[in-house]
């Protein structure tokens, strides 16, 4: 889930290898300050992992910290229950709800990021945004219904014609890795592999960093297409991760 924290005496990390599932901490607020955390880390190197990670958090150890009606909360975020837990309305300690309530409004400034004139495509979420380049400005529209389906339309619109790179993301997941670790692995490999159309044209540019780079002359009216395999995949812990021996978990995409 990208949730951290074993331990709850001292809400931290515990010994190596010690991931508890009934007794995981995972706080809320820890799981955003992780995401936090790998954005800082991403705007530094500019590597797909750190994003990767991000990902896994927003829509798994963050988004378990509310209720689908947004006014219930979980402070801890156990890996396994036997239907002793159930979420609060508040906490004498209420870090976790406001983080949540500041944190969600601020989830589309995670999607795009750019340098000089390099556009990054971090997350798929539909919607549109501006970004304003060292040379240009530069509109994109994304249509997905992510992460229910595999499919990214992103709609380019330069102010005006130019030559320059938009570096779409291509997830771990989708080229067989996980997470940037050994930690967790795939059962077994998968052959199918993420798709890129340009203006409907299949295109297979350089992965650097997991990024897909397009570098091209963009004009209003381009669109790029990603496609991205979502099997359900079963995923193995490293053997010293003792509590997960014989386990498996189930992950779509």
């Amino acid at each position: 889930t990208g949730g951290i924290g074993a331990a709850g005496g001292h809400e931290g990390f515990g010994g190596h290898y010690e991931l508890p599932n009934m007794t995981a901490y995972c706080e809320t607020c820890a799981s955003i300050a992780n995401i936090f955390w790998n954005h800082r880390m991403f705007l530094m190197h500019g590597d797909a992992k750190y994003i990767d990670v991000l990902e896994r958090v927003l829509y798994n150890a963050a988004l378990s910290g509310i209720s689908m009606e947004g006014d219930r909360f979980f402070y801890p975020n156990v890996l396994e229950s036997i239907g002793q837990h159930s979420r609060s309305p508040w906490f004498g300690c209420a870090c976790c709800p406001s983080n949540v309530a500041r944190f969600i409004p601020s989830v589309p400034g995670y999607t795009y990021a750019y340098k000089d004139s390099d556009v990054y495509v971090n997350l798929f979420i539909s919607g549109e945004t501006t970004i304003e380049t060292q040379n240009n400005k530069v509109k994109l529209t994304q249509q997905t219904q992510y992460p229910w389906k595999g499919t990214v339309n992103i709609g380019v619109e330069p102010e005006k014609s130019d030559t320059f790179t938009i570096n779409v993301r291509i997830p771990g997941w989708a080229q067989n890795k996980c997470v940037p670790s050994d930690l967790y692995t795939f059962h077994k490999v998968v052959k199918e592999q993420a798709g890129l159309k340009v203006n409907g044209k299949r295109v297979s540019p350089n992965i650097k960093d997991g990024f897909a780079r397009i570098e091209r002359k963009w004009q209003k009216g381009d669109t790029i297409e990603l496609n991205l395999p979502m099997p359900v995949r079963r995923i193995i812990a490293h053997r010293d991760v003792k509590t997960n021996r014989g386990k498996v978990v189930l992950q779509r995409g």
